[in-house]
């Protein structure tokens, strides 16, 4: 007996009531931005996540990327589903972008509007945040040349049939064969137009002069646009002229590959006019002097396309 009312004792003396749960802290409403992942180069994909807490009821106004960001192309943004989890509401913006050129840079502080439960309007503004952009060539020293295109490869466990092997293999060398005929086509239809023209025969200076001799006609219009004009002939003349992949590498990793032969004491300006196109095309925001510069740029272009020329072509 004396045994069951101890129980008993000891029972009511460990129930006692239950435990107040407290209160939730408010939150407060919130903004940051998350770069994934922090470290890119040339050419990587990156998902910029714009993350906007705010207690439940509250509306937030759909998001603005920016227009342009330096050393970085915008290719798409997405509004996520958002989420709710006790007092707190989250909002996902998805910005992805691709590492364009190597260097320092940053992406802008975002301004986000919001709206609480009563109507009232407020503005949140997220911390710029930095990037780092850096070549892919300490990968692969030895390579000068671009790769070429590959597919996905396949789950250890897939067992692909023959025939589908050498089906693809018969449907690349048809696209391949395409492709050259197609080019062939350009090529003959150019000669003929230069041919018409007086031309003796088609050569990448004579296409290279006119090129930029259209920026420059551009150039007080939109100088930014005269600038990509500029640039884009002097890559392609350095394609068809020396022989240099120009048209798919950056300028830094046109500055760290070998020095044609044929260019000479000629291509230290080259690359210097690339670099002057650059830094005016990406500029973000141009300024009073931005057309000449611009038109500096394109007359350097044309004095180097100039001092190309064979001998014999002058």
């Amino acid at each position: 007996m004396k045994r069951a009312f101890a129980a008993v004792l000891v029972a009511l003396a460990c129930s006692g009531e239950p435990a107040a749960v407290p209160p939730e802290t408010p939150v407060t409403p919130q903004a940051a931005v998350l770069i994934e992942p922090p470290r890119l180069r040339v050419g990587d994909v990156a998902s910029i996540e714009v993350v906007v807490v705010t207690p439940p009821g509250h509306r937030v106004h759909p998001l603005k990327p920016p227009a342009s960001v330096p050393g970085l192309w915008l290719l798409d943004a997405e509004a996520l589903p958002a989420e709710t989890s006790g007092a707190r509401a989250v909002r996902r913006t998805r910005i992805r972008v691709r590492a364009r050129e190597t260097g320092s840079f940053e992406w802008p502080a975002l301004r986000v509007e919001i709206e609480d439960a009563s109507g009232a309007r407020s503005e949140l503004v997220t911390a710029a945040r930095p990037i780092e952009i850096v070549s892919v060539l300490p990968s692969f020293p030895e390579r000068v040349e671009p790769f070429s295109y590959r597919m996905p490869a396949a789950d250890r466990d897939a067992r692909a049939p023959l025939w589908a092997a050498a089906a693809g293999s018969l449907a690349t060398l048809a696209l391949l064969s395409l492709i050259a005929i197609a080019r062939r086509a350009r090529q003959r239809s150019r000669i003929r137009a230069a041919a018409a023209a007086g031309i003796a025969a088609y050569q990448p200076w004579v296409e290279a002069l006119a090129a930029i001799a259209t920026a420059r006609d551009a150039a007080d219009a939109d100088w930014r646009r005269a600038g990509g004009l500029g640039a884009c002939a002097l890559r392609r003349y350095l394609a068809r002229r020396f022989g240099v992949t120009a048209e798919s590498l950056t300028t830094e990793e046109i500055a760290a590959i070998p020095r044609p032969l044929r260019a000479g004491s000629q291509w230290p300006a080259a690359l210097a006019c690339l670099r002057d196109f650059d830094a005016e095309r990406f500029r973000a925001q141009g300024d009073a002097s931005a057309t000449a510069r611009v038109r500096s740029a394109l007359e350097a272009t044309q004095r180097f396309v100039e001092a190309s020329i064979p001998p014999e072509a002058r």
